[in-house]
């Protein structure tokens, strides 16, 4: 009769072999078996994007474009960049010419979510610490010439990020869902 100790033994090299199984899949840059995780690339595709977003608030705020709702339209592009750069990468991790329907509007919404929260965020913290900043927004459209807070600026932020995000993340799946560039090929052979 085995003893419990080599019983133990025998599991646990047991599980330390299926671990570097795993890793080992994972090293291998080619590997389409390996976990690919939605949720950690919209993490850090949101992040960038925040990134960006920061960084063209604080040049809106330098050259004073506050007043601008053109320069506003900005936010829009910068969002859509990082939704679209945040499929491509995903499409490259898995080696495939689409992503299936769901995974790829989980990735752009968890893209929008972190973004656009973090965004908000620091626009609250920036509004509330410089008042000054806030008298430009009084004649942005949105507003129409009320009085605005850092809570009202920040809210409107984040519906307008939101619902951008969601946008973009519907219409970019068709063209990733579908995988067009690879229709394209198929009928430009096909044709010659």
């Amino acid at each position: 009769m085995p003893s419990s100790r080599s019983i133990l033994q025998k599991t646990n090299s047991t599980n330390q072999n299926k671990m570097t199984e795993e890793q080992q899949d994972r090293a291998v840059p080619a590997n389409t078996t390996a976990k690919i995780s939605v949720e950690k690339i919209g993490l850090k595709a949101g992040l960038i994007t925040c990134g960006a977003l920061i960084m063209y608030f604080m040049i809106m705020i330098s050259f004073d474009f506050m007043y601008s709702a053109i320069a506003w339209g900005m936010n829009f592009i910068i969002l859509l960049t990082g939704i679209v750069l945040a499929y491509r990468y995903y499409r490259t991790k898995t080696n495939t010419t689409t992503i299936d329907y769901m995974p790829g509007l989980l990735l752009g919404g968890i893209t929008t979510a972190v973004s656009v929260f973090l965004f908000m965020i620091f626009e609250y913290i920036f509004f509330t610490q410089a008042d000054g900043a806030l008298v430009l927004l009084r004649d942005n459209i949105l507003f129409m010439g009320e009085e605005v807070t850092p809570t009202r600026a920040a809210a409107a932020t984040m519906i307008e990020g939101i619902s951008s995000g969601v946008i973009i993340s519907f219409a970019m799946m068709q063209y990733f869902r579908a995988g067009i560039r690879v229709a394209f090929k198929r009928q430009a052979l096909a044709g010659s």
